[in-house]
């Protein structure tokens, strides 16, 4: 194949064109939703609810399963009450309680539920020495499994403050220890039985830092709050596991941090990424506004991407009391807002920044509710805890909501349309997905967008994975959504999926062959019922029927000039140029390719790879051999040995 240099002035407009083909001829065709995004699916209240209990002080979600903490019930010895989903419809499974519970253990102070396991935090147990208990699943019953208690505990440890499980390992915070300097403890299971592993403990930890007042889990990674450092400044620290031990990494303060500020009094990870409440942050001079920060690792180190604030936030609000985050979601509690009747924020990442996607607040809110006090997000669904709801006019039972999230739904995917819009695709191929929900508005990318030289894998909170890896999302509406797939995939059926607002749509199984090649053939240049390829002069000039289109320059081409043809699913290019990056210089196709007018084969393209600043768009250079005149030239190629499916026209004249 013969290799040299597209026409120079293709650079100008090429992007253009494929966001026209791409998306607005075909995008338009969709409204916009204008429904929430979260919806509230259910109120949640204990079947022996009383006043006082306080339910709804702590909350944990996992998958169907939803563990809400009571920790006054009973003359604070407190309780904890498992419910569970079916068919959309919560229910209570279980109320669960001590062994060996008494008045003002404050069984339930905290929570965490993984899978079928639950691990209850009792944080007043023993004159506050506190203590944790394991329960577990089976069969629809949960049983008392263990008791924890740290190895060194004193009454006043607050052991239990706080718990976050991750598989077989549970990190337990006791911000009372050793005159509120704090401490946390990891316990692991091996041989059906939990043990102490290691204490954890600040390298700078000083008397009131409270380290252990939050705590959260990653599998080898935890953080850990320190709410009262440097005068209630407050510091989290990031704790890795290597071998069998466990190692301070980092200290975490907010780049705008001071006295008072309680930063640390919540904590969130979720892979590389970690959500930091600041609930008594005074913004503005608006005291008590309250922030969360989201730091982010690369390279072993951590680092402050941003700070956030509610839309509407106002004095007294405790904005990141409470924090939950997955993936690209993140829930921000609220407790004090409007009278304390309390709010939640649901922040989504788009690119490397978070934005508020929604303001959640409970149906039936009232003042003093403390609605977001507590708050667990998994892909979908988001409990919210209530603790002071008056139930039955009984002050202070309390309740938790559950919201859901809108779950896209797809309905279709093709290689896009402008190029064949065939049902198989191939690794760097442009695609079209089709459904509802698939996004909460219309857009598309813009240069902003790009990180470098490579496109987007997330906009507007879209997110589109094929064998969870990530694709590059270049348009999106409720219906549709248009995206490239990367390069390393395939062949075979594959699963792909699209994610908006955190919530993820049900898999859809995808062909991916070797290559899946198309050419540039929108349904403007569809003639008489003909469909003829995109083909361009070195002028510009659209290769069509003289004047067959009203506004387009056009004109047959001559035997002997040299066309400008654009396709996708071309295959591997040499020097290599992935997904998604921009192309940037000259490369040449690695398989042959032979292109054929009324099946007189044209002389090897001049330029054959993909076209400069474009993302994933071929170009061919095409010389046009000696055919009769004829407005509709039948023009087909092959890549290699497969030949072109499509059946496409051009015009040719003497």
């Amino acid at each position: 194949m013969a290799s040299g240099k597209p026409f120079s002035r293709v650079r100008v407009w090429l992007m253009p064109l494929a966001c026209i083909c791409l998306a607005s001829q075909l995008g338009a065709q969709f409204p916009v939703a204008g429904d929430p995004t979260w919806t509230e699916q259910q109120e949640l209240t204990a079947a022996d609810g009383a006043m006082g209990d306080q339910f709804g002080n702590s909350v944990s979600v996992s998958g169907d399963t939803a563990v809400i903490g009571a920790a006054d019930k009973n003359a604070y010895q407190g309780a904890a009450y498992v419910f569970v989903q079916s068919g959309g419809i919560w229910s209570q499974q279980q109320e669960l309680i001590a062994s060996d519970g008494t008045g003002n253990d404050a069984f339930g102070s905290s929570v965490s539920v993984s899978g079928d396991t639950a691990v209850i935090g009792a944080s007043g147990k023993n004159t506050g020495q506190g203590a944790v208990y394991v329960f577990v699943r089976s069969g629809g019953v949960w049983t008392q499994q263990q008791e924890l208690t740290a190895s060194d505990g004193a009454p006043r440890d607050n052991f239990g403050w706080s718990v976050s499980l991750s598989g077989n390992t549970a990190v337990i915070g006791a911000s009372g220890k050793s005159e509120s300097v704090g401490a946390a403890y990891v316990f692991a299971l091996t041989g059906g039985v939990w043990r102490q592993k290691q204490k954890l403990s600040a390298s700078d930890g000083a008397v009131g830092d409270k380290f252990g007042c939050s705590v959260s889990l990653g599998g080898d990674t935890a953080l850990v709050g320190a709410v009262g450092k440097n005068r209630s400044q407050g510091a989290a620290y990031v704790f890795v596991e290597s071998g069998t031990a466990w190692t301070e990494r980092q200290e975490l303060t907010a780049s705008d941090g001071a006295a008072g500020d309680w930063f640390g009094g919540s904590v969130s990870l979720s892979g590389s990424t970690a959500l930091i409440g600041a609930w008594a942050k005074t913004i503005d001079s608006q005291a008590q506004q309250g922030a969360a920060y989201v730091f982010t690792q690369s390279g072993g180190a951590w680092r402050q991407l941003q700070e956030l604030t509610a839309s509407d936030a106002t004095a007294g609000d405790s904005f990141g009391s409470s924090v939950s985050l997955t993936g690209d979601t993140a829930a921000i509690g609220a407790p004090g807002k409007t009278a304390n009747q309390g709010a939640v924020y649901v922040f989504v990442e788009s690119g490397s920044a978070w934005s508020q996607l929604q303001e959640l607040i409970a149906s039936d809110g009232a003042a003093y509710d403390g609605f977001g006090y507590s708050v667990s997000l998994i892909d979908g669904a988001v409990v919210v805890g209530a603790l002071n709801k008056a139930v039955s006019w009984q002050g202070f039972q309390g309740a938790a909501y559950v919201f859901t999230g809108t779950q896209p739904s797809i309905s279709g995917v093709i290689s896009a349309g402008a190029f064949g819009g065939f049902s198989s695709v191939a690794p760097g191929s442009w695609i079209e997905i089709y459904g509802s929900n698939l996004a909460p508005a219309t857009l598309t990318w813009t240069a902003t967008d790009f990180t470098g030289s490579y496109a987007p894998i997330s906009l507007d909170s879209v997110q589109v994975a094929i064998a969870s890896q990530p694709a590059f999302v270049e348009y999106i509406s409720p219906g549709q959504v248009d995206a490239q797939l990367p390069s390393n995939i395939g062949p075979g059926s594959l699963p792909l999926t699209v994610t908006s607002a955190g919530v993820t749509s049900a898999p859809v199984n995808i062909a991916v062959n070797e290559t899946e090649a198309g050419l540039l053939a929108p349904l403007a240049f569809n003639i008489g019922g003909n469909q003829y390829v995109v083909a361009q002069l070195a002028d510009g000039t659209y290769v069509l029927p003289a004047g067959s289109i009203a506004g387009v320059n056009s004109r047959p081409v001559h035997p002997g000039e040299t066309i400008v043809i654009y396709g996708i699913g071309f295959g591997p290019v040499v020097p290599n140029t992935p997904a998604g990056q921009v192309a940037t210089a000259a490369n040449q196709l690695s398989a042959s390719l032979e292109f054929l007018f009324a099946q007189t084969p044209a002389p090897l393209t001049s330029y054959a790879g993909l076209a400069p600043d474009s993302v994933g768009l071929y170009q061919f250079n095409v010389v046009v051999p000696a055919v009769p005149d004829n407005d509709l030239v039948p023009l087909t190629f092959h890549l290699g040995s497969v030949p072109g499916t499509q059946t496409l026209y051009t015009a040719v004249h003497q």
